[in-house]
Parts: structure tokens; sequence; C-alpha cells
């Protein structure tokens, strides 16, 4: 029971002697998250572009939303904040409420949707040996364990001693068996049914963009910042590759579907394997979801709120059924993409990589130049979006992703520095 022992950071600073991860850690947890259920059946999404632009859409999208990714994470490896933290100097304190909130919402649906596949998989593969929502519960149990042991516990103990090795494991042998199957050679000429490779970059890079509001809550605990910003972007790019390529082998956007073919295939062992690494998913996103309730609520134990998020994601297992998965996956681009175009240009641009401890936890206020780019953003992503039912067909399909991020880059580094007062408030030190 050693491993439940671990300490409750909340949302304070992690010190320096406690930040303790090196880049082998944040290559294996990042590579890991990488890993799942969920990204095969987003890359099968892309089946309806060319496999030409499919693959140049995986490869870019991959790297690009992985390199956006660890610089988001290096804002909490530098100073040892959270995420939400860590958007304080642009929003304020009552201004990061907002994308709190967002936060655990998408995080409780993931959440849940990772509890049901397990179940689901777990009850194919043992046939009536348990119902269904005894294997909710059983998975929504393990996932508040690992959550309440805590990101330092879970990247030395689960993943790098355990759980990381089945991943690759898997992976590889999926990945490989799905190159060699009859049907991958009609996949790759296929021209596609008129997705277009905007669109399919999209839809590949919102994965790792849907990681950045929970990157500095597992970041912070870097020895060094510069190596966990290498080995978070090689380490997640390298299996969002493999995975939606994998997804566009198998073609099927259905769930369930994938693993009855995956069962099928390995006569459920890989299966089985693969399920354990899928806990990892959603240990990550109940602790984030824990530690974007204590923006807000700061003196709620973390321990509580792990438990209470978990419950619920497990109850929401039981009844409900993966639909418009790809409208999911919009909601979450369109949101915090040009949130992070925000978060990233005040670190990198405004403040040239320069928090006060004064900016993160004494400005309660809300930073209203850092709301408003960040609403210019979201409304020009459903505008350009072909996903999106607010799409005006007529304009160009350009993609909405970097159009949205750099309009909410653009439009804050105006107002900063063309409002009169603005600028010297957003960047007093």
């Amino acid at each position: 029971m050693a491993i439940i022992k671990s300490p409750e950071w909340g949302i304070a600073p992690v010190p320096e002697n406690k930040r303790t991860l090196g880049g082998f850690h944040y290559f294996i947890l990042w590579s890991s998250l990488g890993v799942g259920l969920l990204v095969l059946s987003a890359g099968s999404l892309l089946s309806d572009a060319s496999f030409i632009d499919a693959t140049l859409a995986i490869i870019a999208g991959s790297v690009g939303g992985s390199l956006l990714l660890a610089l988001a994470g290096k804002i909490g490896s530098d100073h040892g904040v959270t995420s939400l933290v860590s958007m304080r100097p642009a929003f304020g304190i009552l201004g990061s409420y907002m994308p709190a909130v967002l936060n655990i919402l998408q995080l409780v649906g993931w959440t849940t949707f990772e509890i049901m596949i397990m179940a689901r998989a777990a009850d194919l593969l043992a046939g009536s040996a348990l119902p269904y929502p005894a294997w909710a519960a059983i998975f929504g149990a393990l996932v508040a364990v690992l959550a309440i042991a805590g990101p330092l516990a879970v990247a030395r103990q689960w993943l790098a001693k355990f759980a990381v090795w089945i991943a690759y494991g898997t992976s590889t042998v999926i990945i490989v068996t799905l190159l060699m199957s009859p049907g991958a050679a009609d996949v790759i000429s296929s021209p596609g049914k008129g997705m277009s490779f905007f669109t399919a970059l999209d839809l590949v890079i919102v994965m790792p963009i849907s990681w950045m509001p929970l990157v500095a809550d597992y970041n912070r605990f870097a020895k060094k910042s510069k190596a966990a910003f290498w080995a978070t972007m090689a380490g997640f790019a390298l299996t969002n590759i493999l995975f939606y390529f994998g997804g566009v082998l198998l073609g099927t956007f259905d769930v369930v579907a994938i693993i009855i073919a995956i069962q099928a295939i390995f006569f459920g062992f890989l299966m089985l394997l693969l399920i354990v690494d899928e806990a990892d998913n959603a240990f990550a996103d109940v602790y984030s979801a824990a530690v974007s309730a204590q923006d807000i609520f700061s003196r709620v134990s973390q321990k509580h709120l792990v438990i209470g998020f978990a419950a619920a994601s497990t109850i929401l297992a039981m009844v409900v059924t993966i639909q418009n998965y790809e409208t999911f996956l919009l909601l979450i681009g369109a949101v915090f993409v040009p949130l992070f175009g925000v978060v990233l240009t005040d670190y990198y641009i405004v403040r040239r990589q320069n928090y006060a401890d004064h900016m993160m936890y004494g400005k309660r206020g809300i930073g209203w130049p850092a709301v408003a780019a960040w609403a210019v953003g979201i409304a020009l992503n459903f505008t350009i979006s072909p996903l999106s039912p607010l799409y005006i067909k007529e304009l160009p399909a350009i993609g909405a992703t970097i159009p949205s991020l750099a309009a909410a880059s653009l439009v804050y580094l105006v107002i900063v520095k063309f409002t009169p007062g603005i600028k010297d408030q957003v960047s007093a030190k």
C-alpha cells in the first residue's frame, strides 16, 4: 500500500528538490499516453482522405501537436506549476476558472470513454464471467487508485517497471500485423472519399492538443525542463503516429468493432494487455480533473476529488454510449487550440519565459485581453472547420487548428501592444 502514500501537491509550486523525474520518465509517460483504442478510432476517421494525405496529416499533426504539447509542458517544468496555474498570468485567477471548468468536463468525458472501453473489452473477452457494470466498477476503482497514488508513483512504479513495456509490445505487434494484412494494400491505394488534407490534419492534431490542459500537471515534477520538453515531444509524437496510422489500416470508427477485430486477430491476449495500458490514460484524466478543480477549490482534498470524478465517470460509463465522437474531438480542438495560442504567446513572447509567483498566485482578476483573444479564436475555429455545424461552405478548406491558434495569438499581441494601460498591466513583473 506504499504506493498510495504519495503526497498531495495541490496547486502550489513543486519545490526544486522534489522535482525528481528525468527525461526517460517523461518519454515513457507521454509515449504511453499516446497509446489507446480511442486513438485507433480517431485514426479510422482519416480513411475518408487519400492514403497520402492521411499519412502526411498524421506525421505533420503528430509532430506539430506534440511540439505545442511540449511547449505547454515547459511552463510547468520551468516553474513547478500545474497547467491551470500556468494560465493565470494571462487570464488572471478568476479568468482561469472558465478553462478549469471546461477542462473538467472534457476530462470526465475522456475518463468515461476510457472506462467504457476497458469494461466493454473485458466483457467481450471474458464472456459472461462478470456483468458489464461490474467490469466498469473494477476499472473505475483501478483508475482511482492510480490517480490517488499520483504522477511520481505511477511514472516510476507502474509505467517504468510494467505498463509501458506492455504498451510498446502490443503496439508493435498490432501495427506490424495490420501492415501485413491482406487489406493493407487496398487501404494504401485508396483515393479516399474527399476529406481534405487540412481536415485530416485537424483530426490528428486535436489528440496532442487535448492533452495540453494536462501536461504541466505532470511536467512540473521534472528535474530538467529541457529534457522533459524533448522527451514529451518525442514520446507522444511516436505513438500518436503509430496509432493513427493503425486506425487508418483498420478503417472502422466503431470502438467495439476495433476490439472485436483485435480479439479475432490475436485471440484476445494482446487485447487484454492493451486494456492494461488504457488505465494510464484514464488515470491521467482523473488526476488532472482533480488538479483542475483545485484551481477553483484549492482547499478541497485531492483524494476526495479523485474519488468523486472516478465514481462519476464510472456511473456515466454504465449508462452512455460512444456517439458523436468526431464532434467531441472538434469541441476539444475548438476550445483549447486558441486557448493555448494565448497562453504560449503570453509566456514565450510577451513575458519571454519570465513568470513570477505573484503573477500566478496574486492576480485575482480576469485578464480580459486573453479572454477576448480566446473568444476570437474559438469563433474562427467554428466558422472555418468543415466539421462544425457553423461552417461556412464558401470558405476555402484551410483547416481550423493553425488559423485559430494564430488568430488568438495575434489578437492577444495586438491588444497588449496597442491598448493604453493594458501593456504595462500585462507585462508587469
